[in-house]
């Protein structure tokens, strides 16, 4: 089986195309002939050693969470899937590969006719955005978001979620970004040079920015009681307002946050753009992780066959 990977911390060169063996089937997983994958920051961060010290991996290292393919064979214990169902799933590692083993737990069907290119990319950034608007703050029709960093990632899954479910948005992004914020059905939209000026107050405020920049000028934008979220660590400041910084839970499952981004897709109140699609090869690999370094145009970069 041919896959992706790195033997050493570096650049987008280190990779190389590995053979390993089949990956092992366990009772609870299936067997994925995969179609496709998407790259995350949280990649190439594995790639330059950021993640070193807190997951330590032995080499080769083979990324990858966001993956689209076809069943090839189940585990014992696995009744809910059978051979050549098209899945989509979220992996722990290893998605950069011709097969991945992984839970039927976190994976789901993708229905007939689906361009796998237009949902290869949700699961990292979906289940990041349900878990937090869903499950965590619950929010409510009669609340309203706004999001800082509206175009990004997870910021324009927010911006759909919650709009699915009834609450006023407002999204914030570079003016260059504005047609595709709005397109994604917010109902104000302020660019980055004129938020810090603007009145607009939400009950929930997200900075979902990458690095978490603009914390402080986000936290004078909270509601009367409501509440400020970073997707990263908070900074230091001297506030009021009700701060969380978001972070995984044990409680968390992927497989209803799969199940709701797949209805949302199916109902037409979902898209993830795609910003890049690149080759199956060592060659696509690389020009992908080149591009997570550079700020590309708003959308996923994914590799097909």
């Amino acid at each position: 089986m041919q896959s992706f990977g790195f033997n050493q911390f570096g650049d987008a060169d280190v990779f190389e195309s590995l053979t390993q063996p089949t990956p092992e089937l366990t009772p609870v997983r299936v067997l994925v002939d995969v179609a496709g994958f998407a790259l995350n920051p949280y990649d190439a961060a594995l790639r330059r050693g950021e993640q070193a010290t807190a997951r330590p991996l032995p080499f080769p290292i083979v990324p990858g969470s966001d993956v689209v393919g076809t069943i090839r064979a189940v585990g014992e214990q696995v009744t809910d899937y059978q051979l050549g169902d098209v899945v989509l799933g979220h992996s722990n590692l290893g998605a950069y590969a011709e097969q991945i083993a992984i839970s039927h737990n976190k994976i789901v069907k993708v229905p007939a006719q689906t361009p796998l290119s237009a949902v290869v990319g949700l699961p990292s950034v979906g289940i990041t955005a349900y878990n937090l608007l869903v499950v965590k703050l619950q929010l409510q029709p009669t609340q309203s978001l706004l999001v800082q960093g509206a175009s990004g990632g997870v910021g324009s899954l927010l911006v759909q979620i919650a709009k699915a479910s009834g609450a006023h948005v407002t999204g914030v992004a570079s003016a260059a970004n504005a047609a595709y914020v709005r397109q994604l059905g917010v109902d104000q939209f302020i660019s980055t040079a004129d938020f810090a000026t603007s009145p607009v107050r939400a009950d929930i405020v997200v900075n979902a920015v990458n690095g978490g920049r603009a914390q402080a000028v986000g936290l004078a934008h909270v509601a009367t009681a409501g509440q400020y979220v970073s997707l990263n660590q908070l900074t230091d400041s001297d506030t009021d307002v009700a701060t969380l910084a978001f972070q995984p839970e044990k409680g968390f499952r992927d497989r209803p946050a799969l199940a709701y981004l797949m209805a949302l897709y199916r109902q037409q109140q979902l898209q993830l753009p795609v910003a890049a699609q690149l080759g199956f090869d060592l060659a696509g690999v690389q020009a992908g992780q080149r591009l997570l370094e550079q700020r590309h145009r708003p959308g996923k970069i994914i590799v097909m066959k």
